[in-house]
This record gives C-alpha cells, sequence and structure tokens, in this order.
C-alpha cells in the first residue's frame, strides 16, 4: 500500500500552518530528503476570520474552507488536517462536502488526554475567542471527565 498524502488546509492562520508543517517535518523519522511524508498544503489565508463568524457578526468562512479543502481532496491527498482549532467548529459541515477524512483536533487531543494522562480532571486552555466561545474543547473534554478551565 502507498504512502497516505497528508493534506492541509491552511492559511488560518499562515504561521499556524507553518508550525504545523514544522511539526510534521521534525517528527518524522527520516535520514534523507526521500525519507519524508508527502504533505499538499493549501495555504489560503483569504478564508475569513473563523473568531466573527462563530460570534455571529462575521462572514461565513465554510464556503472557502469546503473550496480549499476540495483543491487538497483534488491534487491527490488522502485525509485533511487543520492547524486552526477554532476552524473546528465548521468541520462536521465541511466533512459532509468532501471524500476524504477530517482529521480533528479536538478528538485527537481528547484522545491522547485519555491515553497519555488518564485520571486527569482538569486543564487549562488558551485560545481564541471563537474556540472558547464554541466550547469545541469544553464539549468534548466533558464527555472524557475533564473540565476545562479557561483564563
Amino acid at each position: 500500500m502507498a504512502e497516505p498524502i497528508i493534506g492541509i488546509l491552511g492559511g488560518m492562520g499562515p504561521e499556524a500552518t507553518l508550525d504545523l508543517f514544522k511539526k510534521i517535518i521534525k517528527n518524522t523519522d527520516a535520514v534523507k530528503d526521500q525519507d519524508h511524508l508527502r504533505v499538499l498544503i493549501d495555504n489560503n489565508p483569504k478564508i475569513p476570520d473563523r473568531t466573527p463568524a462563530i460570534l455571529d457578526s462575521g462572514e461565513n468562512p465554510l464556503p472557502m474552507m469546503i473550496d480549499t479543502a476540495k483543491n487538497i481532496e483534488k491534487a491527490g491527498a488522502n485525509f485533511i488536517i487543520i492547524a486552526c482549532s477554532s476552524a473546528h467548529y465548521f468541520i462536521q459541515k465541511l466533512r459532509e462536502r468532501i471524500a476524504i477524512p477530517v482529521i480533528s483536533i479536538i478528538e485527537e487531543v481528547a484522545g491522547e488526554i485519555e491515553s497519555q494522562v488518564p485520571g486527569i480532571r482538569q486543564m487549562g486552555l488558551i485560545a481564541t475567542m471563537g474556540t472558547i466561545r464554541a466550547g469545541l474543547f469544553q464539549d468534548r473534554l466533558r464527555e472524557i471527565g475533564v473540565e476545562v478551565l479557561v483564563p
């Protein structure tokens, strides 16, 4: 089986996308260039700001997120990841519009907490107001018995 191709729906913000790509590179066990994973990045900083949209005062970013995800899908990615936490507010509707999986940072964090720090009952969250107000982490982590503290 061929190695999967990672798609990054990026640009929300560009530095978060850069940081995610850098982490993929740094955490890949590679001796030479050809050992690295194939990554397709569509860095689209024109996607409207997620926080105002979540707070009902801004343009809906979902149409541009869908278009960008479809570009990544057409380019050959097997799945998509998104560095922007607040963009995950729109993940279910995004998943409904494309054929490849979109990995949820919220689900991954919850899974890591369950497996790496079992028994934890509280954790802190520093995030955008959109992420906090949407309750993205709070709702999911409450399901596994973790209270999320926000500043």
